[in-house]
């Protein structure tokens, strides 16, 4: 493991990492949201940013995770009428 040094709006923060390279590239796509959030609400409360991209993230995780369930049930439905028209052929 690598030790590495992540700074996010003007803080740094220390980390082991066997893929450094993975983990500055997380840093740097998670300080453009924070940035982003800070342009668009206008606040200097990093706690408040970090909550507002933790409610964002989940949003858009909980969204994965319905579309996840919705393909699942189709993926499943067809595989039924699959099964069916394998039955009919024989």
């Amino acid at each position: 493991m690598k030790s590495i040094e992540i700074k996010i709006l003007g803080r740094s923060y220390y980390f082991k990492s066997d893929e450094p390279e993975k983990l500055i590239e997380i840093a740097k796509y998670v300080e453009k949201q924070l940035e982003n959030l800070n342009e668009r609400f206008n606040t200097v409360d990093q706690n408040k940013l970090l909550v507002l991209y933790a409610i964002s993230m989940t949003e858009k995780y909980l969204s994965e995770i319905d579309d996840y369930k919705s393909l699942s049930k189709q993926y499943q439905h067809i595989n039924e009428l699959l099964e069916k028209i394998e039955i009919d052929e024989e």
